[in-house]
């Protein structure tokens, strides 16, 4: 819950850093090796911020190469 807020209070996009410095701190303070601690911040983050980003990107390509949605040409 702190991490969330952090991320919610930062000045960067998606409180990237911030969040995943809190996330390590609080896992850390409750007895989490910092390996461990770490390694899972990672994962949650990617699993939970970068890996929705990939459908976005490959729909955002398509656009831009002057596909529409479901695969058809646009007329221009």
């Amino acid at each position: 819950m702190f991490s969330a807020l952090f991320r919610t209070i930062s000045v960067s996009p998606g409180g990237l850093g911030t969040f995943e410095a809190a996330s390590v701190i609080i896992l850390r303070g409750a007895g989490v090796p910092i390996q461990i601690a770490l390694s899972a911040t990672v994962a949650f983050r990617g699993l939970s911020f970068w890996l929705p980003m990939l459908p976005g990107l490959w729909c955002a390509r398509r656009v831009t190469r002057g596909r529409g949605p479901f695969g058809r040409r646009t007329s221009a």
